[in-house]
């Protein structure tokens, strides 16, 4: 089996060349992939985390920031699977020393990179377990912990099949997951070294709050956008994607907001011209806030300014929700913002807890979307306490896990019992 995993692997190299024939971020991750061996550290690291992409990395940031605050000293290096999260994790406060592109998944790159980096305690985010790297860091008994694991029935690792898979999730030092249907997979395959923590985005937006908060706002356009906003009925459209753009389109003359912040999840030039085109004279671009003629629509031409823009809204429309790739719903939530998106996010634990709770709603089309948006504005104070009463008690996971680690510490060379 695990021969058939490594021709898998192989396969999944020559799709990234060609794919990167005709798409940029595909070709992207194979040219960042031909120099991976040059971003890796000259000495050991104590904590290497591997994250997917920027999600991840959400997740996981409250954890780094957690040693760093107990370990001062300590070498943290993170690596990514896709270039986004390589490009752009530098939008985030963190607190990370090295950054790296995570090789493809053979047994001599897997080799490799262990030699190089040297690890003394390795965190995987989420759900991306790579075998052949998880096999490395088992051989050298590093401690392997796996951060807000979120597992589910359709996991290689559950199926009949899957013997490799479940021979790579049985050699973690410990699992810290999300929810209990995670532990409950985890336990059916004989891995016991298990404790639901919750999600740990939860202490990162509240951090990531605090931190934009103290923060003095230098922006012009930000700071112009703001005033603009002071007094106004306001929805924050965040990490948009084309239909809940043509969707809020068809739907905006019977909706009450002055304004409307639309920041698109592409910001190619093609795609702002599209919805410039789409809104017509009433779509102003950020970056022109200076020029700015009482426009409704305000559509954000740039990166790393969202969750500062989502303080100055009511309600939050959430992108990604066609797709079944919903973007962060909780960077809103965390100033009180009711939150609505489309119907595809089954997936998402914290989308189903505010659709549980009475505090989000979804739609499928513009009568949906104005019936969604009614329904909260008719009662924004109550769901807005609701929303922030949610997020205080979800808050808590990377406490949890840190009590396990602290008591640990693999940097000092201790390994776990």
């Amino acid at each position: 089996m695990r021969f058939l995993y490594d021709v898998g692997i192989r396969f999944l190299g020559l799709g990234i060349f060609l794919g990167g024939l005709f798409h940029p971020k595909i070709r992207k991750r194979w040219q960042l992939q031909r120099q991976w061996k040059t971003l890796l550290p000259n000495e050991s690291v104590d904590l290497w985390m591997h994250c997917a992409s920027l999600g991840e990395f959400d997740q996981g940031l409250p954890l780094l920031w957690a040693y760093r605050k107990n370990f001062p000293e300590a070498r943290i290096m993170v690596s990514f699977f896709s270039p986004s999260g390589f490009d752009y994790f530098d939008k985030r406060n963190h607190c990370v020393d090295l950054v790296s592109i995570l090789p493809l998944d053979t047994r001599r790159n897997a080799e490799y990179f262990m030699d190089k980096c040297r690890p003394k305690m390795v965190v995987f985010v989420k759900y991306e377990f790579w075998l052949n790297l998880l096999f490395a860091v088992q051989k050298r008994n590093v401690p392997l912990y796996a951060a807000a694991a979120l597992l589910r029935e359709d996991q290689a690792a559950f199926a009949f099949w899957g013997g490799i898979f479940r021979r790579g999730l049985k050699g973690f030092t410990y699992f810290f997951v999300q929810n209990e249907e995670s532990k409950q997979l985890l336990q059916s395959i004989g891995v016991s070294q298990v404790k639901v923590i919750g999600d740990p985005r939860y202490d990162n937006v509240k951090r990531q709050k605090q931190y934009h908060e103290d923060k003095a706002i230098s922006d012009p356009n930000l700071l112009a956008l703001e005033f603009i906003c002071r007094d106004k009925k306001v929805l924050v459209v965040g990490s948009s994607w084309q239909i809940e753009e043509e969707i809020l389109h068809e739907a905006l003359e019977k909706l009450s907001f002055d304004v409307v912040i639309l920041a698109p999840h592409d910001i190619e030039t093609k795609h702002l011209y599209e919805i410039e085109t789409l809104y017509g004279e009433d779509c102003h671009r950020f970056s022109q806030m200076d020029l700015y003629n009482n426009e409704r629509i305000v559509l954000v031409d740039c990166i790393g300014l969202l969750q500062q823009l989502y303080r100055l809204g009511d309600v939050a429309l959430i992108g990604g929700g066609f797709t079944g790739k919903l973007h962060n719903i909780l960077e809103p939530a965390i100033y009180g913002l009711p939150v609505i998106f489309g119907p595809k996010y089954h997936r998402f634990p914290e989308a189903e807890l505010f659709i549980e709770r009475g505090i989000s709603e979804c739609f499928t089309n513009e009568f949906e979307l104005i019936q969604a948006l009614n329904a909260v504005l008719c009662e924004l104070d109550i769901r807005k306490s609701k929303t922030i009463a949610l997020m205080e008690e979800e808050c808590g996971a990377t406490e949890k896990m840190m009590e396990y680690l602290l008591n640990r510490p693999a940097h000092r060379g201790v390994l776990p019992n």
